[in-house]
Parts: C-alpha cells; sequence; structure tokens
C-alpha cells in the first residue's frame, strides 16, 4: 500500500515538473526577475492582459474602480467649450460657427464623451457609435451633409476591427477597413454588426503594443486582492471557532455511539451538530464525556504594512497620491498640496483630451455635419482657480497695500485690478441714460412738491 502510495506521489511530482518545464519554454521571460524565469506564475501574475482581465479589475477592484472613477470625475468637473478661433478670442461674442456647433456639443453629447473617457481608461481604447441622420446600414459610407441624431458608447470588448486596409497606397493604409460592434439587446441577447470606419470614433489605441491605464498597476492590484482576502478569510476562520475535541485513550467509541443511538461511523456527525449548536447559540452547552474541546484560533496578522506597500505601488502607476486614492485625510497640509498636485494632473490631461475633441470636431467636419474653420480652440476652466473666499481675500490683501502705500503717494493696484482678483468684471458698468433721468424727474418732483 505505501509502495503504490509514494509510486502516486512521484508521479504526480513528475507531472508537475513537466509541466514547469513547458511553462517555461512557452513564457521564457515571465516577469522581471532575471534569475527566476516563472517569478510572476508563483506571484499569480498574469504574462498577458485582455480586455476582460481589466473590465474584471474596474469592475470588482474597488481601489481600481475609484481611480479611474476619480480621473474622469476630475477632468469632467465641467464641460468644455470650443470656440473659433484662438484662446484670446473667448472675451468676444458668439460667432455664427460657436452657436451651430453649441447644437451638436450639448451637455448629454459632453456626459456620452466623458462615459467613452471612463471607458478607454478601463479597456485600453473605447469607441463612440455616430448615428447620422442618413438612412443607410451601418456597414455603408456615411452620406455627407447630414445630421447627427445621437452617439453611442462602446466597450473594447465590444467593437474590433475585423478587416484592415493593406493596400500601400492607400490614404488609409494600416487602419480598419471595417468594425465589428456586439450589441447587447434589452432582453439579453446579442448581434454582431458590421459598422463602416465613418461612422466610428476611437478614443485611446487599438494597436497590439498599447498600454492601457490600469495595466502598470494590475500586479499590485493582485497583491491587494490577495492580501484583503488572506486577511478577511484569517479573521471568519477565527471567528467561525472551530473545535477540536482530543478523547482520552481509555473512551470506547462504540459506548459512546450507542448513548447516541448512532453507530460509530455516524457519530462524527453528531459532534459535527454539537459544533453548529455552540457557535449558532450564545448559551448552548457542550456535553464532553473523558474529552477536551478547544478552538482552532491562529495568529491573524496585521495586513496594514502589506497592504500599504501595494497601495504605494498602485498609486505610483496610477500617478495619483495615496490620500486621493483613498480618501486619507490624516494631515490637513498633505492632504491640501496632494489635492492641488491631483487638480494639477488633471488639468494637464484635459490639454489631451482637448485633442481627441479637436479630432472629433475634424472628423465630424470631414462627414459635413459641422462647417470648416481656419482654427478652433477647446478651452477648459481651471481646476486649481482660487474659491470666492480665497478671491475676496486676495482683493482685500491688495485694498490693504494701496492704503499702507497712500504716505508714499503711489497706489500699486487700481479699482480695475482688484475687482479682477475678486472674481468681478474688470470695471462696473455704468448706469444707463434712462436710469439716471428717471433719479432725476424723481428729484424734481420731490422739490417741487
Amino acid at each position: 500500500m505505501n509502495n503504490n502510495l509514494q509510486l502516486a506521489v512521484n508521479h504526480a511530482l513528475a507531472d508537475a515538473r513537466f509541466a514547469r518545464a513547458r511553462m517555461l519554454a512557452a513564457n521564457p521571460t515571465m516577469g522581471l526577475d532575471a534569475k527566476r524565469n516563472s517569478a510572476w506564475c508563483e506571484y499569480g501574475f498574469k504574462e498577458d492582459l485582455t480586455f476582460d482581465d481589466l473590465y474584471r479589475l474596474y469592475r470588482r477592484g474597488g481601489i481600481a474602480h475609484g481611480a479611474v472613477r476619480k480621473i474622469t470625475g476630475t477632468c469632467w468637473l465641467s464641460n468644455p467649450e470650443i470656440i473659433e478661433g484662438e484662446k484670446a478670442d473667448e472675451t468676444r461674442n458668439v460667432t455664427d460657427w460657436e452657436r451651430r456647433a453649441k447644437g451638436i456639443f450639448t451637455h448629454r453629447f459632453w456626459r456620452a464623451f466623458a462615459e467613452a473617457d471612463l471607458r478607454r481608461l478601463v479597456g485600453r481604447y473605447s469607441g463612440i457609435l455616430l448615428h447620422i441622420r442618413d438612412g443607410k446600414d451601418w456597414n455603408l459610407p456615411v452620406t455627407r451633409g447630414k445630421g447627427l441624431e445621437k452617439i453611442t458608447v462602446a466597450w473594447a470588448g465590444a467593437l474590433v476591427p475585423v478587416e484592415w486596409d493593406t493596400g500601400l497606397n492607400s490614404r488609409t493604409y494600416g487602419q480598419p477597413k471595417m468594425w465589428q460592434y456586439m450589441e447587447r439587446l434589452p432582453n439579453g441577447s446579442t448581434r454582431r454588426v458590421d459598422v463602416h470606419p465613418d461612422r466610428v470614433f476611437i478614443l485611446g489605441d487599438y494597436s497590439t503594443d498599447a498600454i492601457g491605464f490600469l495595466e502598470p498597476a494590475y500586479n499590485p492590484f493582485v497583491s491587494l486582492e490577495k492580501v484583503e482576502g488572506g486577511s478577511g478569510e484569517s479573521f471568519l476562520k477565527n471567528a467561525a471557532r472551530q473545535l477540536n475535541i482530543n478523547f482520552d485513550r481509555e473512551i470506547e467509541f462504540s459506548n459512546l455511539a450507542s448513548m447516541y443511538g448512532v453507530s460509530v461511523e455516524e457519530l462524527q456527525e453528531k459532534f459535527n451538530e454539537a459544533a453548529v449548536e455552540v457557535n449558532r447559540g450564545n448559551d448552548a452547552l457542550l456535553t464532553t464525556q473523558g474529552a477536551t474541546v478547544t478552538p482552532l484560533v491562529s495568529a491573524v496578522a496585521d495586513p496594514g504594512p502589506t497592504y500599504n506597500v501595494n497601495l504605494q505601488t498602485a498609486a505610483a502607476a496610477l500617478d495619483i497620491p495615496t490620500k486621493i486614492l483613498v480618501g486619507m485625510q490624516t494631515g490637513e497640509r498633505a492632504s491640501t498640496e496632494d489635492q492641488r498636485y491631483f487638480n494639477a494632473r488633471c488639468q494637464s490631461r484635459r490639454g489631451d483630451l482637448s485633442f481627441d475633441i479637436e479630432d472629433l470636431c475634424d472628423k465630424l467636419v470631414a462627414l459635413g455635419i459641422l462647417d470648416a474653420v481656419p482654427q478652433k480652440t477647446v478651452i477648459w476652466d481651471d481646476l486649481n482657480a482660487s474659491s470666492g473666499a480665497e478671491k475676496l481675500a486676495s482683493a482685500k490683501l491688495m485694498a490693504d497695500i494701496n492704503s499702507a502705500s497712500i504716505a508714499t503717494g503711489e497706489q500699486p493696484f487700481t479699482g480695475e485690478e482688484i475687482r479682477v482678483a475678486a472674481g468681478y468684471e474688470g470695471s462696473p458698468e455704468p448706469l444707463e441714460e434712462d436710469d439716471e433721468e428717471e433719479e432725476n424727474e424723481t428729484s424734481d418732483s420731490a422739490g417741487k412738491s
């Protein structure tokens, strides 16, 4: 019997060694450790990440979900504005082109664009399907000059290229000639629809070597899940109070089984029922005869240090301060500085979004939905702009400096500069002549009376 068991163990170990050898042959550089090529496999890290892996991480990973939401929530705290000309022209009156563009770029449009930006962060790229009022099938080119009815946002896993332009002299060489969209109907069924590139706008990079937003932080997220799940399982097992019953060697199990009216083989079930009753009730009694009952409790290690190491690695990969990522408010000064840094990071990312918005405008111009203009600019508000109280405090400080400079005969700040610092227009609007005449007539009539 022992010989057969030894043979089975040896056979299992041989199979494990062969499987490990095959894995190393297929993945000679599995990880960054040059000495241990299978390090990532032992750590539980995947070598290649698919959209399903990233989507699962976003859907079930609390830190990853919060990171994506914080980035998009801050970047899209307010909607952008597209103006004709340069940024310096934003103070002039609205042009006819801007008025027509606002009919397309509505609040609902920007909400859909923000959702596409979120999905791009999750899956390396996302798609915007353009519903054109031309009455054609999705797989046909667009008829120029028709209006835009609405847009639909698609995940990267639901919109994939199925045909590529391989013509060396083609203007669209290396780009998809046809996309396939897997549409999920309300009843849960799906259908696949071919979509012409004219009706698709892509946010992100769909090339095979693209790096997603969550991809560099995937390994520490896996470690975070192990720490969370392992510590939670340890607490659960200790709280379950599994019991160990140690009987004396003089006890006859046949007599004990006959006392319960069961066979010796069924005696274990009686013990299990007793343990369940003990764990279920607050005042349950466990009767033993010549036995010692002890709970199986193991010491639970503090998961904090290990968790924090992986959290900092994930925060560095995502370029989000840990206090912003998890909402820690341990230091007011540190939290304020982290918030300013994060706002500046999102403000910088708005510059990249501006290029995406301009590309979408160019596509709408090419489809005849928008008119072409010599220059257009995407403008955003400042995320690090001072609050109303801070602006008033700055204006008060400027006024105090003017008061302190009276002795020198100089006035460092003008009244217009102080109004601008307070958040108002440069100079107050003068009273209209009609209002002045009414005031004069009122004063004249009062004098006569």
